[in-house]
């Protein structure tokens, strides 16, 4: 029998009704719309994502990230959203290739 035409069991016990509050932590009825704000949007930051050159931050309290194992150059990041997504890039760089050229 395909998973189209199986029928779903309501929850109708106590304890399916408890297991499902404490799985979504007390929350019942719809959940909220997703956010509106797009995955990937351009940073504001004036200077954000320059790479470094001397050792002072184009704008104060930039965080310099550096490049991967490689060798990429360090850049300068905003230190809230930037920085971490360049560290994340950077760690995902650095992960061995395998020999079939997947990660």
């Amino acid at each position: 029998m395909s998973r189209a035409y199986r029928p779903r069991l309501r929850e109708v016990s106590e304890a399916q009704r408890k297991a499902q509050l404490a799985f979504n932590q007390g929350l019942t009825g719809k959940g909220r719309p997703a956010a509106e704000q797009s995955v990937i949007e351009p940073c504001t930051v004036d200077g954000c994502g320059t790479p470094v050159v001397g050792r002072l931050p184009p704008v104060a309290r930039m965080v310099s990230v550096h490049g991967s194992a490689d060798g990429a150059a360090a850049h300068w990041y905003c230190p809230v959203r930037c920085a971490p997504i360049a560290r994340a890039r950077a760690d995902i760089r650095s992960i061995p290739m395998r020999p079939d050229g997947e990660h």
